[in-house]
């Protein structure tokens, strides 16, 4: 089992904490999206890397995820752009989790960002992402998280390479799905 929470164990889907909603719907005419909210501002402040955001949702997830598990994050359409870099920090300060392999998934060549217009094609993620040889995931039972997914393809194509490499069992998740 990789979440507390049996019911977000084994479904093949992306277990999702909560939506997130823009902060503009018309950013030229400056048009503030009234769904935008206090979730979604946190959302912001992580991809801003502020500790607080950090801790905020270390906070959040730490009693969701069972102990035992195995982290990878989805890389970042950046392919020198490292994710969530202060989570493994919070982690070992809990070591709770039995291993930290978040960097276990990287872009090998970027892409267009995603939220700017880049291809959701899975195919995109495919010739992009691959993975560190010199990290052993055989075995293990793996958390893999998103901070947002739209269409989920980049975490569908993750976790495909993940149980290509010999992992056990890998359950989805992302904090926010964009509405």
């Amino acid at each position: 089992m990789v979440f507390v929470n049996e019911a977000w164990n084994g479904t093949g889907e992306i277990v999702v904490y909560s939506n997130y909603h823009k902060y503009w719907l018309d950013r030229e005419r400056k048009i503030k999206n009234p769904l935008f909210d206090v979730f979604s501002g946190k959302i912001l402040d992580l991809k801003d890397k502020k500790q607080s955001a950090i801790k905020y949702f270390y906070n959040l997830l730490d009693c969701e995820i069972c102990p035992g598990v195995t982290i990878c994050v989805v890389p970042s359409s950046n392919a020198e752009k490292k994710r969530i870099r202060n989570w493994k920090t919070r982690r070992n300060a809990c070591c709770q989790w039995k291993d930290n392999k978040v960097y276990f998934l990287r872009r090998s060549h970027s892409i267009n960002k995603l939220a700017t217009g880049g291809s959701r094609n899975l195919s995109v993620h495919m010739q992009s992402i691959d993975t560190v040889e010199d990290i052993d995931i055989s075995a293990d039972i793996v958390l893999l998280m998103d901070d947002v997914t739209t269409t989920g393809n980049s975490l569908y194509v993750c976790k495909e390479i993940l149980l290509n490499r010999g992992a056990a069992n890998v359950e989805m998740f992302a904090l926010v799905k964009a509405i």
